[in-house]
């Protein structure tokens, strides 16, 4: 934009001598309207090719060289924003990469965890039934003590039970002579075994 402001600068002082000098020679041809008219006529394209002369002279390279950089300007623009949009592209690639790897990962991981809940309770299962096994085995044992004390207890109150209700036999109805019968019996018995 400076280059141009520049040139326009340069310029004006020619582009205003130029308007002046085409007033008065039109200024001062005025009574001969058909030939002005063919004069003005070539006054106006010479006028324009010296304009467009002038113009190129001194506006040429300035205007040439602004749209030679704002051509250069835009290429590169447009090239960084290909760029741009290449690493975004790759960026949103490489995303898309993470998250499927992530959806896999967490797959993984829920199917791990299935895995690893399905294993542990089969554990506790086992353990469970191992407890209850243990327990009914122990209880058995318990109870088939409690029966073995329980006999040995009927026993002893059923030998206790003969024995007291012996003695009272005993007392009812051995006499005396029961009691010699019976010693003399032993005494046969032993002088027989010696």
């Amino acid at each position: 934009m400076g280059a141009l402001r520049w040139t326009l600068k340069r310029m004006f002082p020619s582009m205003v001598f130029v308007l002046l000098f085409a007033g008065v020679v039109v200024a001062g041809e005025g009574e001969e309207v058909h030939h002005v008219s063919i004069l003005m006529e070539m006054f106006r394209v010479i006028n324009f090719v010296v304009f467009v002369f002038l113009l190129y002279k001194f506006a040429g390279r300035p205007v040439k060289n602004y749209f030679k950089n704002r051509v250069d300007s835009i290429e590169a623009a447009i090239k960084e924003a290909k760029e741009a949009k290449e690493t975004a592209e790759r960026a949103a690639q490489e995303n898309t990469e993470k998250l499927k790897r992530a959806e896999t990962e967490l797959k993984e991981i829920f199917s791990q965890a299935k895995r690893d809940r399905e294993e542990q309770a089969r554990r506790i299962r086992e353990e469970t039934e191992g407890m209850v096994k243990r327990i009914r085995e122990e209880a058995e044992a318990a109870a088939v003590l409690e029966v073995k004390k329980a006999r040995l207890e009927l026993q002893r109150r059923a030998a206790e039970l003969s024995v007291s209700m012996a003695e009272t036999l005993l007392r009812e109805h051995f006499t005396d002579e029961d009691q010699e019968r019976l010693l003399g019996e032993y005494v046969t018995k032993i002088k027989g075994v010696h």
